[in-house]
């Protein structure tokens, strides 16, 4: 059907502006990087508390350190626009 679209000229994906395409992927940057700094942060908690053999406390620190670093990461992104 793509195919099809593309040899007479109409295609629905040239259709959507450009701004739209570029905020869709500032929210998928701003999901990816909050999801992967509290991975981060609280597998390296979790981690610590195996190695240490201390239960919960390192790995709910690592979850507000990964929460914190991406915050700022997201500050920093958004104070770029």
């Amino acid at each position: 059907m793509f195919q099809c679209a593309r040899f007479f000229g109409h295609s629905k994906l040239n259709e959507q502006p450009n701004d739209f395409r570029k905020g869709l992927s500032l929210a998928a940057r701003i999901g990816v990087e909050l999801v992967a700094a509290l991975i981060v942060g609280g597998g390296l908690g979790y981690l610590g508390d195996w190695y240490f053999g201390i239960s919960p406390w390192l790995t709910v620190i690592g979850l507000f350190l990964g929460m914190s670093a991406g915050l700022l990461n997201i500050y920093r992104m958004a104070s770029r626009l």
